[in-house]
Parts: structure tokens; C-alpha cells; sequence
């Protein structure tokens, strides 16, 4: 991949998540908190994909990119630890997805929502102050 081409992919990532964001918010408002779970560890997910695209890494499986995002991101200390997040949500999404029994809280949904903004400040932050975006 060209660093011209990383650089276009790192900047859709991003706004990839934006719109996952948006909708689970929007299904939070609407009272739907087991589809916002889903949306906001999408939120993450793209935002981890554009952090992960800046170290000229590209995971092949959702695992591969927690791993990933921790060897290369949070262990050498350029971002915050953000393991509980990142396994906890992808484990609520697929919690809400395939188990008919889960049933989030909307307080839990919204306490998901609000780590990923926590999430979102830091990688965007980070892609910014390194030029990706």
C-alpha cells in the first residue's frame, strides 16, 4: 500500500465511525440499547483499523486487531490502556448479536457510548498530531 493510499484509508476509517456512532446513539434515543451495543464497538472498531493503518498494520481478524492495537499502541504507551474497552465491547456485541437471552440496560449501552467517546478523543487526537488527518 502506497502511503498515499494509507493515508485515504486511515481518513475513511474515521468517518466510518462517525456514522456508527451516530446510529448507536440514535438507537439509544429510539431505547434500542442492543443496537446501539453493536454500533458503538463498530465505532471502535474502524477507529482502531485507522490507528492500527498509521503503524502500517492491517489485522485480519476483529482478535488480530485487538492484539494488534495493544502491541503496537498501548503497550510502548502511545495511547492510554484501553483492553477492558476494546475485549469487553467486542465480547457486548456479540453478546447482543447472537444471544436472544442478553438484554442490555440502556445504562449500559450509554456507559459503552461513553467509553467509546473516550476512545474516539484519543485515536483522533493521535492521527491528528502524527498528520493522518
Amino acid at each position: 500500500m502506497t502511503d498515499e493510499n494509507r493515508k485515504a484509508n486511515i481518513a475513511d476509517e474515521p468517518a466510518r465511525a462517525s456514522e456508527a456512532f451516530r446510529e448507536a446513539r440514535t438507537l439509544l434515543g429510539a431505547t434500542l440499547p442492543n443496537g446501539a451495543v453493536p454500533r458503538s464497538y463498530y465505532a471502535v472498531f474502524h477507529l482502531r483499523r485507522a490507528a492500527l493503518l498509521s503503524r502500517d498494520t492491517d489485522p485480519k481478524t476483529h482478535a488480530g486487531a485487538i492484539h494488534l492495537f495493544n502491541l503496537h499502541l498501548i503497550r510502548p504507551g502511545i495511547l492510554p490502556a484501553f483492553n477492558k474497552l476494546l475485549s469487553g465491547l467486542q465480547r457486548a456485541r456479540e453478546l447482543a448479536d447472537y444471544d436472544a437471552t442478553v438484554v442490555f440496560t440502556h445504562d449500559e449501552a450509554s456507559a459503552f457510548i461513553s467509553d467509546v467517546e473516550t476512545f474516539d478523543t484519543a485515536v483522533r487526537t493521535l492521527l491528528a498530531r502524527e498528520g493522518w488527518t
